[in-house]
């Protein structure tokens, strides 16, 4: 976009003297906003057609949930004081957001502007129990389902109901400012004027996919990779409906179906043992046999392996299944095809790992060249 200038933030302390942090973030919210509204009027005054990117990272929904000192109100929405904490902080944070939206509509910047709403993860108020709580080793849906909003006038108003990452962010903003190029004053869709190829080599070079290219019906479910907090204690993969986690601490496998067990009560690695005398969820289809039960435990490759074998294997890993199948009202699940799908997705997981760590850990050439440098 030729950005001329980039900006750290503002100096809280130098702008407005002492101010109290909330939270563990610094100061809140609501004292962070008229410093942002007099950068843009300095910045802007001159030059109302100058490209302007905004990071703003609001913080009054994080824990420990502390509500600024000028908000008098506070409502008990629930008795779990923790939940209740949380509500409120909910509520402010919507005032924040009305408030940047009406600044922006005040200084005509609101139709020109493109909003863009994400949370960094999501949080569990004791969902699965009393040791599940906060993003702290929660490996659960909940932990990493947040909110992405993408708000324009001009753009339709849509929901989508589908997999998405972090890493689609990016290709959705650049489609979007490539459709509304303007020439001559008239708004057309530039994508429409560049060459295929060209198209395909411009998106190709990011990791992710533009959530403005609805997926295609047959197309293969594409695999999500997660690491929780901290990022040694969980590998999460999932190729939707089905999800794996890999519990790096306790060397653990479990197994879910989040189309008919969306809270994830229901680990089918357990009804891979040979001990297993229990019942079945009417929504499984018990074909494996007794023969072929797996060892689950001490294959996870913890080495630096080769990048490049590791890469070629990551792309071989395919299992067919489109969304108009997954739509379908299958009645039942195989068993057998989840823990196939899980023993393949295992040692997906440790492939993926380990690229992970080459590429940003260990091995990095710029990393340790940086080290040696500072």
């Amino acid at each position: 976009m030729g950005f001329d200038n980039i900006y750290s933030g503002f100096e809280v302390a130098n702008r407005m003297g002492s101010v109290p942090d909330v939270g563990m973030f610094g100061p809140s919210d609501s004292n962070i906003l008229p410093l942002l509204w007099d950068w843009i009027d300095d910045t802007l005054d001159e030059d109302k057609e100058r490209q302007l990117m905004l990071s703003l990272l609001l913080t009054g929904t994080h824990d420990p949930f502390v509500m600024p000192s000028t908000e008098p109100i506070y409502h008990d929405y629930i008795e779990d004081t923790r939940v209740n904490k949380y509500l409120n902080t909910m509520r402010v944070v919507d005032g924040v957001l009305k408030t940047i939206v009406d600044g922006l509509k005040f200084r005509q910047m609101y139709n020109e502007t493109l909003i863009i709403i994400i949370s960094d993860h999501g949080y569990a108020f004791r969902d699965w129990g009393r040791k599940s709580l906060a993003a702290w080793r929660v490996p659960f849906e909940c932990g990493f389902l947040v909110p992405l909003m993408l708000h324009n006038p001009y753009l339709e108003a849509k929901q989508l109901d589908a997999q998405y990452t972090n890493m689609d962010i990016l290709p959705t903003i650049m489609d979007i400012l490539l459709s509304s190029q303007k020439i001559a004053h008239e708004s057309i869709n530039y994508l429409l004027t560049v060459r295929q190829d060209q198209l395909n080599s411009i998106l190709s070079r990011y990791e992710g996919t533009s959530l403005l290219r609805l997926s295609i019906e047959q197309e293969t479910q594409r695999y999500t990779f997660h690491l929780d907090n901290p990022g040694d204690s969980h590998v999460i993969v999932k190729q939707y409906p089905r999800k794996l986690v890999y519990d790096v601490h306790y060397d653990e496998v479990h197994l879910f179906h989040l189309g008919y067990d969306p809270q994830e009560s229901i680990d089918l690695i357990l009804f891979d043992r040979p001990d297993y005398i229990g019942t079945y969820p009417d929504w499984l289809l018990v074909d494996r046999s007794r023969n072929s039960l797996r060892n689950w435990l001490g294959r996870w490759i913890n080495t630096k392996n080769n990048l490049s074998a590791n890469h070629k294997k990551l792309l071989r890993k395919r299992f067919r299944q489109s969304m108009s199948d997954l739509r379908q009202n299958v009645s039942r699940i195989s068993l057998q095809d989840m823990l196939d799908w899980a023993d393949a997705t295992l040692e997906l997981a440790s492939v993926w790992t380990a690229l992970v760590k080459v590429r940003y850990f260990y091995g990095n050439m710029t990393f340790d060249s940086l080290k040696h440098h500072s």
